[in-house]
């Protein structure tokens, strides 16, 4: 009884006359799926109509539950059976598939320096930040490069000009790559900051100034 009832939900499963496939999957008297290289099988045409048995996988899942208990092993027998048809009929699918065009033209870029923008930004679309820390530190060289190329800038204008730091307007412009992204806000009090050591800077140089001039005149 139970044997006819498993067959009876598989029918349930399967059984959709339109737009449906038909797959030769070899399936013995107990409805398991058969090897054919292995002994001697039933060979059975099933109507197989993968999105449509998938749906009707999901609402007896969902419906399973309501079923009287004696019914459960029969119910998860038929659908582990289902599933497993499915899984072996789409490998077999995938298998017979020669070739595959799934990047089917190249877009066309200026430079490369565009074309490792378009990369960049499209990793960074697609991926979570901690997805992209977990490929390495190669990958997230990649992902700041525009930072990294910023840093070296910098460290040559300071090596080549180390009185830079000491000059308020050059530290300032030394940053302004840094800041380009940030609000109108921040972008005001970095300026601001740099004015008051401006000031502080000159306030400085006159105090050394005047003491030069009182140790000249004694």
């Amino acid at each position: 009884m139970k044997a006819e009832l498993v067959l009876i939900l598989l029918l349930f499963f399967f059984n959709k006359k339109n737009q449906s496939k038909k797959s030769n999957i070899p399936i013995d008297k107990d409805n398991n799926i058969l090897d054919t290289k292995l002994g001697t099988s039933i060979d059975k045409t099933i109507n197989l109509n993968v999105p449509y048995t998938l749906e009707k996988i999901r609402i007896m899942k969902k419906i399973g539950s309501y079923f009287p208990e004696e019914f459960v092993p029969i119910l998860n027998k038929s659908l582990i059976i289902t599933e497993k048809i499915i899984t072996l009929y789409e490998t077999v699918e995938f298998m017979q598939v020669s070739e595959a065009n799934y990047i089917k033209k190249t877009i066309p870029v200026k430079n490369s320096k565009e074309r490792l923008s378009y990369i960049i930004n499209t990793i960074q679309k697609e991926m979570p930040k901690e997805e992209i820390k977990n490929m390495g530190m190669a990958m997230e060289m990649i992902l700041n490069m525009d930072k990294y190329k910023k840093m070296l800038t910098i460290l040559n204008s300071v090596m080549s000009d180390p009185e830079s730091l000491n000059d308020p307007t050059k530290m300032l412009n030394l940053i302004e790559p840094f800041i380009q992204d940030k609000d109108e806000k921040e972008k005001e009090k970095l300026k601001d900051m740099a004015k008051m050591l401006e000031i502080m800077k000159t306030l400085d140089t006159s105090k050394k100034t005047k003491k030069e001039d009182q140790k000249s005149k004694e």
